[in-house]
């Protein structure tokens, strides 16, 4: 206990104060109301209904669409819902209900589950390296968006971290079950899912008894899918229906850049377009998810998140399905870096920030954006602001007061210029222009990071063998 609380107090304040801040604005705001009916719906449904129909039932009406663990999550919810108050879940009465104890329970089971499974997972990880914890916890876009929107999003990120902890400790199975249940709870884990596989692969390659790992990995999987579809894996028809249901019809940052110049829904069918996405993916996949493969080295948590980032970071860019909140994907491991990378992670944390904007502003989030905009500029990413800016190289730094510049520019266009009537999205579209940009920069550095990072761990264990052979 003594050590908990020094390694408490060791924590900077201003990683505590930002987010508790934010929590505060997000209380005092109104929320999407979108989301947070889609929430309260499936808590509902998943409450009186059996789970043979939570997939098929009403699915005009916000009809659930995530995976099995997130709908025993949100039967959980409800569950504790209709204890509190019935009126809150009860099967069709309760649709447009938002009353301010509804919202405020939604708040407080949003908080609970970021709690009881990501700042665990965060601290377990980082105590284990004697690091400050609260600059991975000051995390402005998903506090904004779990908070503001009533998503669940830290339960996956949380579960994505605990596989880190668990590949760290040389827990594979562990890791295998733990990412596993983050792709259960929400289907864009599986951004991550080539890093993952290709770390996983290599344990079992350095490894003396490989196979039997590999064996041991792919039951711990199949019998974590097994457990929790297990409601519905005696029926056909129910297993293709979750699977029809779990993703959407979104386009990503690239492809919504390109759409400018060519209008790739008016030129390219869906099937040309899953294709040509597929290859770019695999195009940016295959260096960075290949050095876990080919590296054979102890654990180590860098190149793991590097690689993580770097293949979240090519599907948020390139996959032809994702939304805008996605960006919360590369930004999970990318926070695991930041006492590595304070000055790149700090950049993209503020410029993942500014890509939010529209949607933010369209659900009415403009006070929250702010605050949290506003904050972690002064305290983290600011170029005048931040405590190590002087390993900032100089061309960095030149480039971080441009992009300062463009996204000030564009904030105050925005609030006094009127976009021409012709061109009604003109805003949103140069900020999609920006941040895809500065995307593809981040992709490029991590990647770079990656490669050195490799060389330097290798160069440093070639030479400990010479040493040893030396004193041999």
């Amino acid at each position: 206990m003594k050590q908990w609380f020094q390694f408490l107090e060791e924590q900077d304040a201003q990683g505590i104060a930002l987010p508790t801040t934010l929590l505060f604005s997000l209380l005092a705001c109104h929320p999407c109301s979108a989301d947070y009916e889609a929430q309260r719906h499936w808590m509902e449904i998943t409450t009186h209904l059996a789970p043979s129909e939570w997939y098929f039932y009403d699915l005009q009406y916000w009809g659930l669409d995530y995976p099995p663990l997130t709908a025993f999550q949100s039967w959980l919810c409800g569950a504790v819902a209709n204890l509190i108050d019935p009126s809150w879940v009860a099967l069709l009465q309760s649709r447009g209900i938002e009353t301010a104890e509804s919202k405020m329970f939604m708040r407080a089971s949003v908080i609970a589950f970021e709690f009881a499974i990501y700042v665990p997972a965060v601290v377990v990880l980082f105590m284990s390296r004697h690091q400050k914890v609260s600059r991975c916890l000051s995390k402005p876009c998903l506090t904004l968006i779990d908070n503001g929107h009533f998503q669940y999003n830290s339960v996956m990120l949380g579960l994505l971290v605990w596989s880190v902890c668990f590949a760290m400790q040389g827990r594979y199975v562990a890791m295998a079950i733990a990412f596993s249940c983050s792709l259960l709870f929400k289907q864009m884990a599986l951004y991550y899912a080539p890093a993952v596989f290709f770390y996983l692969l290599a344990k079992c390659f350095q490894r003396r008894h490989g196979l039997a790992l590999f064996i041991k990995l792919g039951v711990a999987v199949v019998a974590t899918f097994a457990v929790v579809l297990s409601p519905w894996i005696t029926s056909p028809d129910q297993l293709m229906q979750i699977l029809v249901r779990v993703f959407p019809d979104k386009v990503a940052n690239i492809w919504c850049a390109v759409n400018v110049a060519v209008k790739l829904r008016a030129n390219c069918n869906a099937g040309y377009g899953y294709r040509l996405s597929c290859h770019h993916v695999c195009i940016c996949l295959s260096a960075s998810d290949g050095c876990n493969l080919t590296a054979r080295l102890p654990t180590q948590r860098r190149l793991l998140s590097y690689a993580l980032v770097n293949s979240s970071l090519a599907f948020f860019l390139l996959s032809f399905q994702v939304h805008e909140k996605s960006i919360l994907l590369p930004l999970a491991p990318a926070l695991l870096l930041i006492n590595d990378e304070p000055w790149a992670v700090d950049w993209f944390v503020q410029i993942a920030l500014f890509s939010m904007y529209p949607l933010l502003f369209k659900d009415g989030l403009q006070i929250p954006y702010w605050v949290m905009a506003v904050g972690w500029a002064f305290l983290r990413s600011c170029p005048a602001c931040p405590s190590d800016k002087a390993r900032v190289p100089l061309l960095v730094m030149a480039l971080q007061w441009i992009s300062w510049a463009v996204m000030a520019g564009l904030h105050i266009a925005n609030a006094y210029v009127p976009p021409p009537s012709a061109l009604p999205d003109l805003y949103a579209v140069l900020n999609v222009l920006f941040s895809c940009a500065m995307f593809v920069l981040f992709l490029v550095y991590f990647n770079y990071r990656q490669f050195t990072a490799l060389v330097a761990a290798t160069e440093a264990k070639d030479r400990v063998k010479v040493t040893f052979r030396e004193l041999e």
